[in-house]
Order: C-alpha cells, then sequence, then structure tokens
C-alpha cells in the first residue's frame, strides 16, 4: 500500500472553498444561486414573451441545461463530501474505510425526471 501524507486541516481548506463555489439553496451564491438566477430569468422570459413556441424552446433549453449543472453540482457534492469522510477516517487511522470512501467520491444517485415544460408551465 502507498504512504498517505494528509494534511487534514488544507484539505478542509480545499473542500470548504469548494462547498463555497457549489453553494447552496436559496443564497444566490455559486453554482447552485446561478441555477436558480437562470431559473428565474427563463420563467420571466416565456411570461413575457408570451409565445407557445418560444415557451416551449425556453423548456427545451432548460430541461437540457438544468440536466448538466445538476449532474455538475450532483459530483461536485458527491466529491466533497467522499473527501471529508475519506479524510475523517484517516484522522481516525482507518486507512481501509478511507479508501473505500474515496472510492466512492464519485458515486451518484439517479437525479430525479425534470418537471413537464411547455406554454403554461412553470420553467
Amino acid at each position: 500500500m502507498s504512504q498517505w501524507n494528509i494534511q487534514p486541516a488544507a484539505v478542509g481548506g480545499v473542500l470548504q472553498a469548494v462547498a463555497g463555489h457549489l453553494g447552496e439553496e436559496g443564497s444566490g451564491e455559486g453554482l447552485v444561486g446561478v441555477m436558480e438566477s437562470v431559473e428565474e430569468h427563463l420563467v420571466d422570459s416565456g411570461e413575457y414573451a408570451k409565445s407557445g413556441v418560444v415557451g416551449m424552446a425556453l423548456g427545451e433549453f432548460a430541461e437540457h441545461y438544468f440536466e448538466i449543472m445538476g449532474g455538475i453540482a450532483g459530483l461536485t457534492m458527491a466529491a466533497v463530501t467522499g473527501a471529508s469522510e475519506a479524510t475523517t477516517h484517516y484522522m481516525n487511522g482507518n486507512l481501509e474505510m478511507a479508501e473505500e470512501a474515496q472510492g466512492n467520491a464519485g458515486v451518484v444517485p439517479e437525479p430525479e425526471p425534470p418537471p413537464p415544460y411547455g406554454p403554461n408551465q412553470a420553467v
């Protein structure tokens, strides 16, 4: 087995920075904040356009890009959680559990299907 030399304080700082870039729901910051802002603007755009065709196009745009952004957010959270758990196990001296947590860091559950979109539906 290879040697590990983890500095938990440094790992914590990196994880905190990454979590800041990810943001929290309702905070208006990070990727999550950008997603919320994009959603608001798409809804407003659909209402102002007053066009079913534009509403459908905006819905298709949202479906495609929110799936991508949701995947990015999910993988990022899985990586942060996995790295945090691995570091905790390392600090507790359980290297086997740390390796397992590190190996599972990229595992993301299947996302919920997006809501239906249309001219009378919110984006």
